[in-house]
């Protein structure tokens, strides 16, 4: 039911560039696009807080670049926290949650998948994906509750031996599900201590 209202509804929502700083002015500026040199080279994380760097990327696109940019945060010694607007995905239909249940787990189908991720668990090598797949509010981030967020727990395609596979299947948990519960993260809370 959600999600149907979600679809028939029109997607108003801003450009890439705005929306990664609607995200980043949840941190201090000095926390902002912080260059990380490592091994003579140097990668920019879009959020850089203790021993987390999140990465913004707009869609569930995803490239090889995916891969290499995580292991280079992850040599470096990072936990990667890679963060993806998917609603526009959901609202073309590529990305269709299946089930939700009371506690906020949901299970989803990525229908036409850009990669195989072939199979995924939580916090695969230190790197964690984290859908947004509601819209932010129009108050903006800043004090915001709303349950927009969901934590990539495991997903699998199809087929792991084709480069793009036929279909991905994930399955998510509201842990963080608001931006202060991610923020809370990136502060140092666990996981199971970011909601206090």
């Amino acid at each position: 039911m959600i999600f149907d209202l979600f679809r028939r509804s029109e997607l108003k929502q801003c450009d890439p560039e705005s929306w990664k700083r609607q995200w980043q002015s949840l941190v201090p500026p000095e926390n902002r696009d912080v260059p990380i040199t490592f091994e003579g080279e140097t990668v920019v994380a879009f959020v850089q807080m203790n021993h987390y760097v999140m990465m913004l990327q707009d869609g569930l696109l995803m490239e090889a670049s995916f891969f290499d940019v995580c292991e280079f945060f992850q040599r470096a010694g990072y936990h990667v926290i890679w963060l993806m607007r998917c609603t526009q995905d959901i609202h073309n239909g590529y990305l269709k949650l299946m089930d939700e249940d009371s506690t906020h787990r949901c299970r989803w189908l990525w229908k036409s998948p850009t990669t195989n991720f072939g199979r995924w668990t939580s916090d695969n090598f230190h790197a964690s994906i984290v859908l947004q797949w509601r819209q932010i509010p129009e108050s903006g981030l800043q004090n915001c509750n709303e349950r927009l967020l969901q934590r990539v727990t495991w997903a699998e395609s199809d087929d792991p031996e084709e480069m793009i596979p036929g279909r991905t299947r994930f399955n998510t948990v509201g842990n963080p599900a608001t931006p202060m519960e991610l923020l809370h993260w990136l502060e140092g809370a666990t996981l199971a201590n970011v909601s206090e």
